[in-house]
C-alpha cells in the first residue's frame, strides 16, 4: 500500500469512527433521557401508591359508611317512586309547587358488541326524575335543594337549569334529581 493510500485509509477510518461515536453518543443521550423520564414517572407513581396505602384506613371507613347508609330498592320503579315522593314532600314543605315531573329511564352502557355492557358489582344503580318549577323565589328554591341533598339520602342534582322569571327574584327552574341506590332482591313468596 502506498503512503497516500495509508493516509486516505486513516482519514476514512477516523471519519467512520467519529460518525459512529456521534451516532452512538446521540443514541446514548436519548436513551438516558428516556430512562430518566421513566424513572421520574415511576417515582411519581410510587408516591401516589404510598399515599393511597396511607389513606387505606380512611377509605375503608368511607366504604363502611357507604355500605351502611346506601338505600336499597327492589326495582328502578320503586326507587323512582320514592325519589318522586321525597322531592314532592320537600317541595311542599318549603312552599314550592312543582309544575311537572318526568321519570327518566336509566342510561345503559353499551358494550363493543352493541349489547348492554355487564356492569361491575361496585357501582350504584340510579333512578332519575326531572322536575319543572315556574315563578318561584330563589330563597325557597335553594333551601329546598339544600334540604334534599343530605349525605344519607344519596340524592344528587345531575342537571340544573335556572332562568330568571321576572321581578322580585323569581326564577323558572328545571332540575334533574338522581337517587343512587343498591338493588336488592325481592323476598320470595313460599308456601308452607
Amino acid at each position: 500500500m502506498k503512503k497516500s493510500e495509508k493516509i486516505l485509509l486513516g482519514i476514512f477510518a477516523a471519519i467512520f469512527i467519529g460518525v459512529a461515536l456521534i451516532g452512538g453518543g446521540a443514541f446514548a443521550f436519548r436513551t438516558y433521557f428516556e430512562v430518566k423520564d421513566e424513572v421520574g414517572l415511576l417515582r411519581d407513581r410510587l408516591g401516589s401508591m404510598n399515599l393511597a396505602v396511607s389513606q387505606g384506613a380512611e377509605w375503608a371507613e368511607k366504604n363502611t359508611w357507604l355500605e351502611e347508609n346506601v338505600p336499597g330498592f327492589t326495582s328502578n320503579k320503586d326507587a323512582s317512586a320514592k325519589l318522586l315522593e321525597t322531592v314532592a314532600t320537600a317541595a311542599q314543605k318549603h312552599g314550592l309547587t312543582i309544575g311537572g315531573t318526568e321519570l327518566l329511564e336509566p342510561a345503559r352502557a353499551i358494550g363493543p358488541d352493541g349489547l348492554p355492557a355487564d356492569e361491575d358489582e361496585g357501582h350504584f344503580d340510579k333512578a332519575a326524575i326531572k322536575t319543572t318549577l315556574t315563578g318561584i323565589t330563589e330563597q325557597a328554591f335553594y333551601t329546598w335543594l339544600h334540604a334534599l341533598q343530605q349525605p344519607k339520602s344519596l340524592i344528587g342534582i345531575t342537571r340544573l337549569q335556572i332562568n330568571p322569571a321576572g321581578s322580585n327574584k323569581t326564577i323558572n327552574a328545571e332540575v334533574e334529581f338522581t337517587q343512587f341506590y343498591h338493588a336488592k332482591t325481592a323476598p320470595k313468596v313460599t308456601k308452607n
